[in-house]
């Protein structure tokens, strides 16, 4: 199912538009001398466009029921539709990238990326800048590992602050 899935984004989903399949659970059985009575698998599907995201959904339905039918079983499938993809409006990124200037703030432009982030539906009401404040730590966000250094809690307030108060105002 997991390399079935992948095939999806090279057949339904346009090159520019930079669509993921993460198939991230897997669970089945709890021993290994019995055959599972059932199994469930979790994961997300990402994309820049709602047009995308709607058909690789429909893909996604067709797909698990052929595996369904080609292998008699009986497969639910439950898709939970999640924000949209965030939008990186021009004039706020350039407020924030001289705001990190002015903090003394290495800062960088990321072209977007089909990250879930609920941030996306603020937006959908106002332009805004998203921004990924980094901590010099050794593990990224979502890593296990990962803490969060307390050095960088104080000048990452203050440089929001200050961009919020530059920000200008909506059009």
């Amino acid at each position: 199912m997991s390399a079935a899935a992948q095939t999806l984004i090279s057949r339904n989903a346009p090159f520019a538009d930079n669509a993921v399949v993460s198939i991230t659970q897997i669970h089945s059985g709890s021993t290994w001398n019995v055959i599972p009575e059932g199994a469930w698998l979790e994961g997300t599907v990402r994309s820049f466009s709602q047009p995308t995201r709607e058909r690789l959904e429909q893909r996604f339905r067709n797909l698990v029921a052929g595996i369904g039918a080609a292998f008699d079983a009986q497969i639910s499938f439950n898709w939970q539709a999640g924000p949209p993809s965030v939008v990186k409006d021009a004039r706020w990124t350039e407020v924030a990238l001289q705001q990190a200037s002015a903090s003394g703030f290495e800062a960088r432009v990321v072209e977007a990326s089909p990250i879930g982030e609920d941030f996306a539906f603020y937006q959908r009401q106002l332009p805004g800048a998203f921004m990924m404040i980094g901590t010099g730590e050794p593990y990224a966000l979502h890593h296990p590992a990962f803490r969060i250094n307390d050095a960088v809690l104080l000048p990452t307030a203050r440089y929001l602050a200050r961009t919020a108060l530059t920000m200008p105002e909506p059009s």
